[in-house]
């Protein structure tokens, strides 16, 4: 297996993602990530007449363009580095960088690059798709505790989050993390084992 050629595939290549229809789930090809990232920017608002017409855009996440400018002009300066050729299109600048890289003999960082590609795919979708964050109500199942401190030394009930993406398989993907304690439970079956343990806390009446 390639990591680092997997990590540029995850940026600039379109995959096939299982969506969630009535009565079941059915398959779509979802867009490269940098290519959804550039269109997150903006929205066409309409299309101009005359011989120079064209779309009539307007810039609607800020961020998203500033995330989308800062990953362009670190992939520009990587190709530069390897004398890839500059197209200014991050998906295929990423790919030609990748391939230039490849044939440069010397030191390889392929941590260094994996590191950075995975930090730029996890950004994107943090980005397209923002997590839920929802509270649980009960104490925390590992530290007992049914209230936090927060920064400013303030004491705020319910420690427990538990945090998901309402979008893809919830409950798998899910993550809960005390913030009293730290202690964490990540998926389907860890979760279903925190609220059991929290069930039986409460049947006994806690400690």
């Amino acid at each position: 297996m390639n990591e680092l050629l997997d990590a540029v595939d995850d940026l600039t290549l379109p995959r096939n993602v299982k969506v969630q229809i009535d009565g079941g789930y059915t398959w779509a090809t979802e867009d490269a990530l940098l290519v959804q990232l550039e269109e997150s920017i903006h929205s066409t608002m309409g299309r101009t007449g005359g011989r120079g017409g064209g779309d009539s855009r307007m810039i609607l996440d800020a961020d998203a363009l500033m995330q989308f400018s800062q990953i362009g002009s670190v992939i520009m300066d990587w190709c530069r580095m390897v004398r890839a050729h500059v197209s200014k299109n991050p998906s295929e600048d990423l790919r030609a960088w990748y391939v230039a890289y490849s044939a440069t003999p010397g030191e390889q960082l392929d941590t260094f690059y994996i590191k950075q590609l995975v930090k730029w795919a996890a950004l994107i979708r943090g980005k397209l798709n923002p997590r839920e964050t929802i509270e649980f109500t009960d104490p925390c199942p590992e530290c007992r505790e049914s209230d936090w401190v927060n920064e400013d030394g303030e004491l705020i009930p319910n420690p427990v989050t538990i945090d998901y993406d309402k979008s893809g398989d919830v409950l798998n993907d899910a993550k809960a993390s005390c913030r009293a304690c730290g202690h964490t439970w990540q998926g389907v079956w860890e979760l279903r084992g925190m609220r059991h343990a929290a069930d039986e806390i409460s049947a006994i009446g806690g400690d």
